[in-house]
């Protein structure tokens, strides 16, 4: 078996066809596709078990109580037999006339990761968005010098579904989708990278990616809980970054680190955050403050010390600085 997809499914009844058309064209004989049933509660089950009746590589893995997206995905990797393993969101697209053209590649490389390009859409009007810098091509080079490559390009894209893993390299090392977390990808690519030995970027396209109305900025706004999700994210970052000396990625990946930890306040400005979560941000904030800047501080910058220091300072100097910062842009 040269291929597992995994397919978390929960709630995207209306997408899932569409998701799996896209993959069930695949050779029966070279991939497996696992659908893990998250104990969905609309339509899901009975769509996977029609296309499990008329696909011989769709099996469904079901869950008896919904656990989230990153242990569906732990369920799909306990489940794979395939060399390489591929992750997809089942309200996404895969550009399946090109999969097995990159698998093939991962396999003449002996890749622990092969990276590819993906595209937004949009999912009203299925038209094609404009995305963010995409990572160029490379040779074969480690996962350490292509995450410090990335990072310092301003293209390093934590997604795990724009890449091939070897299943092997991820038993190895132990890898598996950290459970309990919101942004959870973040403590998935980047151990991965700084473990992997052989890993390589390609331009072909792979993913289509489904954007759907509200998107990041609505998520920000209906909650303030993702800060304590930011803050354990840095924490578990900072933790891969020991040794002396640090590898060029674990320099790249610290100041990452301090990045996102700064972006806890700055995001109550970006997505001008109102009412009781703006109040509850703050207030996450003003507890975590001496924290938040403390890894900006360690972040091996200068440009973020400088705001380590101001938001150590005041965190009100911090945000007012930020939002005219913004404005001159």
């Amino acid at each position: 078996m040269k291929l597992s997809i995994i397919i978390p499914c929960y709630r995207v009844a209306a997408y899932l066809p569409a998701c799996l058309d896209s993959v069930c064209m695949l050779p029966p004989d070279s991939v497996e596709i696992l659908c893990v049933n998250d104990a969905s509660p609309d339509e899901c089950g009975q769509i996977l078990a029609g296309y499990a009746a008329r696909h011989p590589h769709v099996h469904v893995l079901t869950h008896g109580e919904n656990r989230g997206l990153s242990a569906a995905r732990n369920t799909g990797l306990d489940a794979a037999q395939g060399e390489y393993v591929l992750f997809l969101d089942s309200d996404d697209l895969l550009c399946a006339d090109v999969t097995m053209g990159l698998v093939d590649q991962a396999q003449q490389g002996r890749l622990d990761i092969l990276q590819a390009a993906y595209m937004l859409f949009d999912d009203g009007t299925d038209q094609e968005l404009p995305a963010p810098p995409m990572a160029r091509p490379t040779a074969v080079i480690t996962g350490d010098a292509c995450l410090a490559m990335q990072c310092a390009q301003g293209v390093f894209e934590p997604m795990t579904v724009i890449r091939l893993y070897r299943r092997g390299f991820l038993l190895q090392n132990g890898l598996r989708m950290a459970e309990g977390f919101l942004f959870e990808d973040e403590l998935f690519t980047a151990p991965a990278f700084l473990r992997a030995g052989r890993v390589q970027v390609s331009d072909v396209l792979l993913y289509r990616y489904r954007q759907h109305g509200g998107g990041i900025m609505g998520g920000f706004a209906a909650s303030a809980g993702w800060c304590g999700h930011y803050l354990r994210i840095v924490e578990r970052l900072v933790a891969l970054c020991a040794g002396d000396p640090l590898t060029p990625g674990q320099r790249a990946l610290r100041k990452r680190a301090a990045a996102i930890a700064l972006s806890i306040p700055k995001n109550i400005v970006a997505y001008r955050l109102a009412g009781d979560v703006r109040r509850e941000t703050l207030g996450f904030v003003r507890v975590h403050g001496r924290e938040i800047a403390g890894f900006a501080m360690s972040g091996g910058s200068v440009v973020l010390w400088v705001q380590g220091v101001l938001l150590r300072v005041s965190p009100s100097i911090f945000m007012k600085t930020y939002a005219f910062l913004r404005r001159l842009r």
